[in-house]
């Protein structure tokens, strides 16, 4: 909307005639006529006296008008120019402060993020797993491996139990590996194939809180840019 569409709008809620109008202002009706079509601008006493007769405020006065129609015609009014450089200031203050809350955010998310991911922070304990797949019915093999090798083929005739799959979990760490002598005789060997942290409620909601706390801070500037963008339209 431009300063003349303005001053139509407002004078048709007003109810009064050009001539009317022109004469709470004081001017000539064809100099209003020229001001609502925008083939003349007002100057700084004129504005003045356009928000006096309809009774509004400079800002009032400007709340509709583009803002580049603003910075390109009516920055000559003093209270305009002072007003619109307000305003900036303002603007600028405020994105300031945004961006510094969003970075704010984003650390601290990244922070907890990190605490979750790389800390003991919040751990209840680890679990590990021991797997062994045959039993032994005597050390002969274990003789056999040591003096052979583990994979050496003579060792398959040494007597076990084959296919015989047994897994073990433990929350306290037993080695890489360990014998467990078995009642019915014979002993099993059982190797540590992977572990497993479980990690405690209070890890999972800094988890949580961290990954939020990134998408909040996204968001924020995300929205921030596309206000600035229709600002500057």
């Amino acid at each position: 909307m431009t300063l003349g569409e303005k001053l139509r709008s407002l004078r048709a809620i007003s109810g009064w005639t050009q001539p009317q109008c022109a004469e709470k202002i004081g001017i000539e009706q064809s100099y209003l006529s020229k001001l609502e079509n925008d083939k003349s601008i007002p100057s700084a006493e004129i504005f003045d006296a356009l928000c006096a007769a309809y009774n509004v405020t400079p800002d009032e006065m400007l709340s509709d008008v583009d803002k580049n129609y603003i910075r390109q015609s009516l920055m000559h009014i003093p209270i305009v120019s002072a007003s619109t450089n307000g305003q900036s200031e303002h603007i600028k203050r405020k994105r300031k402060r945004i961006v510094i809350i969003s970075a704010a955010l984003f650390l601290l998310g990244f922070l907890f993020v990190y605490m979750s991911i790389f800390h003991s922070f919040g751990t209840t304990n680890t679990q590990y797993y021991y797997y062994s797949t045959d039993i032994t019915l005597s050390e002969e093999r274990d003789q056999c491996r040591y003096e052979k090798g583990a994979n050496d083929k003579d060792c398959h005739n040494i007597p076990v139990r084959i296919n015989s799959y047994a897994q073990e979990i433990h929350f306290d760490y037993r080695g890489e590996e360990y014998r467990k002598d078995l009642p019915e005789g014979g002993y099993r060997v059982f190797e540590l194939k992977q572990k497993h942290e479980n990690y405690g409620l209070l890890r999972h909601i800094t988890h949580f809180l961290g990954m939020l706390l990134v998408i909040l801070s996204i968001l924020i500037l995300i929205i921030e840019a596309r206000f600035y963008r229709i600002d500057k339209q």
